[in-house]
């Protein structure tokens, strides 16, 4: 049976990393009697995956895990199991809803992953609308990756990463707005890149804003939640 969980991730959660976020989610589905299914092979390693890993420092209200148990389980047998996992995780980690995989969806959730939406909030901030205007307008947003392996700094055109934006509220002196930005595979903009482009171009001190960064929706390539693909 393959199941799909829904779950926020806030609070101080936000610093543990991945892998520690896929050992706890394991641990505690274990402990609430959902027993994993195995790989075969000489490293045997749990079915189970995260639709779009989120990167280290942002919250989310939307991530989703997919994970195969041993057999199949009656509605209530799951929603004790969720009642009784949510009991036992810290706080800032805690299962929304859950959806049984469709079988019409063969492939993993993460290959269906196309975009996703990011909400921004700092303070100190002024003319956030029309700085957001400029900076999608540019034709090229050129950001520099240095390369740990080889050494060498690059150059990238961010731009077709970029997909939209739009102005949560107008707040003087405050950033709150949500942009939409690519997360295909070999293409994905890490929100924390786009916002220090993002002031560079407007000439504000990214180290000194200290933004909230949540992400609030998975998209398909349809550009609606991936979540709607399981219902």
């Amino acid at each position: 049976m393959k199941l799909v969980f829904e779950f926020k991730k806030t609070g101080d959660l936000i610093y543990i990393s991945h892998l520690d976020l896929a050992r706890l989610f394991l641990r505690v589905l274990r402990m609430s009697g959902l027993k994993p299914v195995y790989s075969q092979g000489f490293n045997p390693h749990p079915k189970m995956s995260f639709a779009l890993p989120l990167p280290l420092g942002l919250c989310s209200v939307c991530e989703l895990l997919e994970f195969e148990t041993e057999s199949a389980l009656v509605t209530e047998a799951v929603e004790s199991a969720v009642r009784s996992a949510n009991e036992r995780m810290p706080d800032g980690v805690r299962i929304l809803s859950w959806f049984e995989k469709p079988q019409r969806i063969s492939k993993s959730l993460a290959s269906y992953a196309s975009a996703a939406a990011y909400e921004f909030m700092c303070d100190r901030v002024g003319g956030a609308p029309s700085l957001l205007a400029d900076f999608f307008e540019r034709e090229k947003v050129i950001v520099k990756k240095f390369d740990r392996k080889k050494g060498i700094t690059s150059e990238k055109d961010i731009r077709p990463e970029m997909i939209g934006y739009r102005v949560v509220k107008d707040i003087h002196g405050r950033m709150l707005a949500e942009a939409v930005l690519s997360a295909k595979q070999g293409s994905s903009l890490n929100p924390l890149v786009f916002f220090n482009a993002f002031c560079t171009d407007s000439g504000l001190a990214a180290e000194t804003l200290s933004p909230v960064i949540t992400r609030t929706a998975i998209l398909g390539s349809d550009g609606r939640p991936l979540t709607e693909k399981l219902l």
